[in-house]
């Protein structure tokens, strides 16, 4: 139950050589992790794809089920012109094709960005030995080793060995009653507060359109200075049931309306190193606090169980992956805790507004790192990369 995954620091990126990359340390790569590369190819459904650099090409294809890298554009499949940036930061895992797909960078000269997206699995599996997802590589055991109930709830003053089983086991939990009526009441008028100070130029301020409206949505990145209700202080104990050092970073407050048309209020699935750095900082931690309840009437956080413990593409979640997908229903006052690398997403209010506040536990990073991430989630959370 170690939950501490990082393999890399800011000292180990480096500009990376494309023709090199291809021609010297791939072969080297293949010798030590082309069985779990090539599974990867296969799980990824491409049939092949290039990756160029001006007239320097390398196609990537299976030849009787292991891994091929060979010089030149073969005409078919996928192909994405990535530039000496791009190619760095994808290696380096830096940024991601997510990212790049967010960046609106017309890369691809064959086939879409979800193809390239695809194929990260195979990088990271040749890369960092990641095995890529196959059917019955998770399973779910409690501490008797009988299956573990993904539907349970905790209290905070319950075991803590179990608390940490599960999340190691899941990927997310859900406690109830951390907070009062009162307190979420306090909490409401604060994100009021915020939203009317707001306005579409503040670059914290994430916007949605509601019928002819536009509406603040999200006010983001906030520190303990800047909110008087006391996330840090009252959400320490969950790090501290986790004991690996992940410490409050910021809250970002939501308010989820009915009937948005455009703009990012409900996110499709996805993880929060979906834009890059996994190697570098996770696993963080998200606690989302229900200011108001959620459920099916005003939408609600939705995970996909053990998403955590294996290497899946970074957006939206293939049909062929037999996971458990849970929807967890809350009561004002309730936390959900998920980890940066399990697949989550949020679905829409049909009748009511939803509220809740999400709160980063993170590891101590580099700045210059995670401000190129934040650049991107900026990026998407104001200009809009695709309908809510």
């Amino acid at each position: 139950m170690d939950f501490d995954w990082r393999t890399r620091t800011a000292a180990d990126v480096s500009q990376v050589d494309f023709a090199g990359f291809h021609s010297k340390t791939v072969p080297e790569l293949l010798e030590r992790n082309g069985d779990l590369a090539s599974r990867a190819f296969l799980a990824s459904g491409l049939r092949s794809i290039t990756l160029a650099q001006g007239e320097d090409a390398w196609t990537w294809d299976l030849d009787d089920g292991a891994l091929r890298v060979r010089s030149g554009d073969t005409g078919s499949g996928a192909r994405a012109d990535l530039d000496d940036e791009w190619f760095s930061d994808l290696v380096n895992d830096v940024r991601s094709t997510v990212a790049l797909m967010i960046s609106g960078e017309d890369v691809m000269a064959r086939g879409g960005i979800i193809r390239l997206i695809a194929f990260e699995p195979v990088l990271r599996a040749l890369l960092d030995a990641r095995p890529a997802y196959e059917s019955g590589l998770i399973d779910f055991t409690g501490s008797d080793g009988t299956p573990l109930e993904l539907g349970r709830t905790f209290r905070l003053d319950d075991d803590a060995a179990e608390i940490r089983r599960f999340l190691s086991q899941a990927g997310f939990l859900h406690f109830r009653g951390v907070f009062s009526n009162a307190e979420m009441a306090e909490l409401s008028a604060e994100i009021d507060r915020w939203r009317s100070a707001m306005t579409p130029e503040d670059d914290r301020a994430w916007y949605a359109a509601v019928g002819d409206e536009q509406v603040c949505v999200r006010v983001t990145n906030l520190s303990k200075g800047d909110i008087e209700f006391p996330h840090e202080q009252r959400l320490s104990p969950i790090a501290g049931i986790l004991g690996a050092g992940q410490t409050y970073a910021s809250t970002d407050l939501l308010v989820k309306p009915v009937g948005v048309t455009e703009g990012v209020s409900d996110l499709p699935w996805h993880k929060d190193c979906s834009l890059g750095l996994h190697s570098y900082n996770c696993p963080s931690m998200t606690c989302g606090v229900s200011v108001t309840g959620s459920g099916p009437d005003n939408g609600q956080l939705g995970v996909v169980a053990g998403s955590h413990r294996v290497n899946l593409p970074l957006f939206d979640v293939a049909d062929d992956v037999e996971l458990p997908m849970l929807w967890l229903t809350t009561e004002p006052g309730d936390v959900t805790v998920h980890l940066s690398c399990t697949m989550h997403c949020a679905t829409p209010p049909v009748h009511s507004e939803r509220r809740v506040t999400y709160s980063a536990l993170r590891f101590p990073g580099d700045a210059e790192l995670a401000a190129r991430i934040k650049a991107v989630r900026d990026r998407a959370g104001r200009e809009t990369y695709a309908p809510a």
